[in-house]
């Protein structure tokens, strides 16, 4: 794989003279992220899965929506291996960066199912070839884990700044599932 940018532009900003709380969080991403190389999904699910992904479940991804996308995906292979397709791979919900249009990375949610790494979102919301873009993957969540973090947060997305949070910073992470109106009591 060649040079990947994305990690690149990581190490370089967590090298920058930040506060001692942003310095860590930036050095984090950079020593978490690692290059991973997305393939289409038709390369990664069988005939008859994507037929009951798309037709069956009505998945249907949208522009701007890659947290929402990944994590309906993770969500709807889950169900299918459990009710459906017993073969389905494991599946991951991914947070790390996208190399956005060849000029910034740009946080980005994507999809691990088995070994192999797809992107709904820049495959079927914005008809790109995934197998040309530049991706680095910094968390991969199961689908439980995935699920919590979503109860706890009231989001879909950042769930790695939540589990950063989580471990290095609890306050901050105490905070943001007070914010959450379902955790009220």
């Amino acid at each position: 794989m060649e040079t990947n940018h994305i990690i690149e532009e990581l190490r370089a900003k967590a090298s920058f003279d930040w506060n001692p709380e942003q310095k860590a969080w930036f050095e984090q991403q950079a020593n978490d992220a690692r290059p991973v190389q997305c393939v289409r999904m038709r390369d990664a699910f069988t005939p008859e899965q994507l037929q009951f992904l798309f037709k069956n479940t009505g998945y249907k991804t949208q522009q701007k929506m890659c947290y929402r996308n990944a994590a309906d995906l993770v969500e709807r292979v889950a169900w299918m291996a459990g009710h459906f397709d017993p073969d389905v791979p494991e599946t991951k919900y991914v947070e790390g960066f996208a190399y956005a249009y060849g000029l910034l990375p740009i946080e980005h949610a994507f999809v691990k199912v088995g070994d192999l790494y797809v992107d709904p979102t820049f495959e079927r919301a914005l008809h790109r070839d995934v197998r040309k873009e530049l991706y680095a993957a910094c968390i991969e969540l199961d689908p439980l884990t995935m699920a919590q973090y979503q109860l706890e947060t009231g989001f879909y997305g950042e769930l790695y700044v939540y589990d950063y949070m989580c471990k290095n910073r609890p306050e901050l992470a105490a905070k943001i599932r007070a914010r959450n109106p379902h955790n009220r009591r």
